[in-house]
């Protein structure tokens, strides 16, 4: 199998090399729709599609091994869940008066979802600030 795998990315490489190649000598390098671009792109998904798969196979591999990891990763899944939700309740989706009009211009669902994203992000730094101020304060107090 590691053999397989090995000669697969050594001749996905020599395509992508040889494409890349052939895409700077060409004389409509910048064209989207250039042929040799689009082969790149398809490339570029096919590499995509084997990283995504390996890392899904793996992780799913090592969570249904043992039990514990698979209870943790529920978990954590749940609680991710759980911010989402939480963020989606207190996003508004409201456009400010100084946005621009590309902002002005999206629908409610993106402006709603953009909102969520970001109460998001800030739920989640605030428990790792938490977490690190936690794990500090219980090592001083340790001493």
């Amino acid at each position: 199998m590691y053999k397989i795998a090995k000669y697969a990315a050594i001749g996905l490489g020599v395509i992508g090399v040889i494409l890349w190649i052939a895409l700077s000598l060409s004389d409509n390098s910048n064209d989207p729709n250039n042929g040799t671009m689009q082969a790149l792109f398809v490339l570029t998904y096919v590499l995509l599609a084997i990283a995504l798969a390996a890392v899904i196979f793996s992780a799913a591999q090592n969570i249904l091994a043992s039990p514990k990891a698979l209870k943790k990763t529920l978990i954590y899944t749940g609680a991710f869940v759980v911010v989402l939700i939480l963020a989606y309740v207190l996003s508004s989706g409201d456009v400010e008066a100084n946005a621009s009009q590309e902002v002005k211009k999206a629908s409610d669902s993106v402006r709603k979802w953009t909102s969520t994203g970001l109460i998001a992000l800030y739920i989640l730094v605030a428990g790792a600030i938490a977490a690190l101020v936690a794990s500090n304060v219980k090592k001083a107090l340790m001493r």
